[in-house]
């Protein structure tokens, strides 16, 4: 599975089959996910964590700008390129003003933008080693335990999240699955809370860590999964060892 991923918005489907397979042939180590408007990209956001965004200004329904404001109120730290056909400089200077990452205007040369790509990747990249750094824990362990622990349970996804709801860690895919809920905390205590929720599509259980990180297990309905007994024994199992290993008071049953 890749580690970082990338999104391509474009109501062109030559253009959206161009950029990816210039990335792909760069050789750049990513999945690519392609979306036809940006309708459809919020839905491939909501679905899964995204790196970057390379983002048309000019499309049917919802336009290129119009998406970026709501990227930067929903994933204020995400890097988005964006593309336009036209000489639009009042269009260049608000995607600007709103944080966008790199500016081309088509037809462009694929060199430089496979490389303002391969730059945004490597910010992205950067930023998550520099919050994990900040966290102080081994992410190689980290990764670890949520994958034993999605294996055990067979839970769909397995999420890590801070004290602010950011993820810091995950494995598998929300496939459709938009919000991880942190378990509510009822004390001061550091105790095992074990909580559960049920969506229409999902199922969600989640346990505290320490300090006010939360780990949650996303469960698609359509799928097998575990028993009740062996989520909770598997989860209270990974939370007393990742609460060891994030230097947190370990939880108690």
């Amino acid at each position: 599975m890749k580690d970082q991923h990338v999104l391509i918005v474009d109501d062109e489907q030559r253009t959206l089959m161009l950029l990816r397979e210039s990335l792909v042939v760069a050789g750049l180590d990513a999945e690519f996910v392609c979306a036809p408007s940006a309708e459809e990209a919020l839905q491939a956001l909501a679905q899964n964590t995204f790196d970057v965004v390379i983002l048309d200004i000019r499309m049917s329904g919802m336009d290129g700008l119009q998406l970026l404001r709501q990227l930067r109120q929903k994933y204020p730290g995400l890097r988005v390129i964006l593309m336009s056909a036209y000489l639009d400089a009042d269009a260049e200077a608000q995607a600007h003003a709103l944080g966008a990452f790199e500016f081309f205007r088509k037809p462009f040369a694929l060199d430089d933008f496979t490389n303002a790509v391969t730059n945004a990747l490597r910010a992205a990249a950067q930023d998550a080693d520099r919050e994990h750094a900040a966290l102080g824990w081994d992410t190689q362990f980290v990764h670890r335990q949520l994958t034993a622990l999605m294996r055990d349970t067979g839970a769909q996804s397995v999420v890590l999240t801070n004290g602010g709801g950011t993820v810091v860690a995950r494995v598998g895919a929300n496939n459709g699955f938009s919000e991880v809920l942190p378990v509510p905390v009822t004390s001061g205590e550091t105790v095992f809370n074990f909580a559960y929720h049920q969506g229409k599509t999902h199922d969600v259980y989640s346990a505290n860590v320490g300090n006010g990180m939360h780990l949650s297990l996303i469960f698609d309905r359509n799928q097998p999964g575990s028993r009740i007994g062996l989520v909770l024994q598997y989860t209270r199992r990974t939370a007393q060892e990742l609460a060891a290993a994030l230097g947190t008071h370990a939880v108690q049953a």
